[in-house]
This record gives C-alpha cells, sequence and structure tokens, in this order.
C-alpha cells in the first residue's frame, strides 16, 4: 500500500512505537545480573553478566524470573 500525503510519516506513524523498557545493570545474590523493573522493587532478569559459567546454570538466575535486588 502507497499513501500518498504532504504530512510528514512521524505524525501518521505517532502513537504505534511501543515502549522500550529501561535495562539496569544490579547484583543479585552476589553475582551482577541485567534487568529492567516491573514495579515494587521487583526486577524481571533478562541477562546474567558474570563470567563463572557455573552461574548459568543456577536455576535461581534463569532469564524471566522476578527478583528484588542485592
Amino acid at each position: 500500500m502507497i499513501l500518498y500525503t504532504p504530512v510528514p510519516p512521524e505524525m501518521i506513524f505517532a502513537g504505534l512505537e511501543s515502549p522500550v523498557p529501561q535495562m539496569a545493570v544490579l547484583k543479585f545474590k552476589g553475582k551482577p545480573v541485567m534487568g529492567y523493573q516491573v514495579g515494587d522493587g521487583r526486577y524481571e532478569l533478562t541477562r546474567v553478566l558474570s563470567t563463572d559459567p557455573a552461574d548459568f546454570l543456577d536455576p535461581d538466575l534463569q532469564p524471566g524470573r522476578q527478583i528484588r535486588p542485592d
């Protein structure tokens, strides 16, 4: 579909972008992790930033888990 209009595309498609949550680097159980805040001081874990391979096998550090940082 081609849209012929003198209106800039930013005005036509305004409001269609989904908000990107702000990521934060924090510590959980003494391990560096990354996540975004979901409320009440809780964060949803998205990445493990540790260099220890055993940390990636820890079930408490699985992505998607809601945590409270140290």
